[in-house]
């Protein structure tokens, strides 16, 4: 009689086939891991930006307070003409590097800001005289004689993720009464 005897056990094809799945699984396991990675320092520079908006706005409601200038110093440079046709605002104009110091006048977003540069991070902000309708002022039309006595206040942090320019914004409206 002529036996064969029969060898059961993984082929190299089924070992192949095996390698290539788990090649697969391993891969799919990678780019989830970065993908999530990625999205977690999307949202430490996102919640870095509103953080830096909102201390940058606390800044600028207490310079109403605190300031010599006191409300008038409340605005853009070259904004906030007094009576004697001098611009009192101190924040600057247009989209600026941020700096880790106040500067000399500790207030924050004023061109005397110093310390080193906060690397990845700008900051704009937007001071704009509010027209009150019961207490027209030269901001009005028609206008009027009262003072400026409402203003809004617009921050806006620049950052950037994966090559991306994003925005985060703070707005609020300051009063004078």
């Amino acid at each position: 009689m002529n036996t064969k005897k029969r060898e059961d056990g993984f082929t190299y094809v089924d070992v192949l086939v095996a390698i290539v799945i788990l090649l697969i699984g391993i891969t799919a396991l990678v780019g989830a891991v970065v993908g999530s990675v990625l999205k977690s320092r999307q949202q430490e520079s996102q919640l870095l930006a509103k953080q830096y908006a909102t201390s940058t706005l606390e800044s600028i409601i207490s310079t109403r307070d605190i300031d010599v200038l006191g409300w008038d110093a409340l605005g853009n440079i070259g904004s906030n003409i007094d009576s004697g046709g001098v611009a009192r605002g101190v924040f600057a104009v247009g989209e600026k590097p941020m700096r880790d110091g106040a500067g000399i006048d500790q207030i924050v977003g004023t061109n005397d800001d110093s310390g080193t540069t906060v690397t990845g991070f700008t900051r704009k902000i937007t001071v704009i005289d509010i027209c009150d309708p019961s207490r027209p002022s030269y901001n009005c039309s028609p206008a009027g004689t009262n003072p400026v006595m409402m203003r809004r206040v617009d921050v806006t942090i620049y950052y950037f993720t994966e090559k991306i320019k994003q925005q985060e914004n703070v707005s609020t409206i300051v009063t004078n009464y």
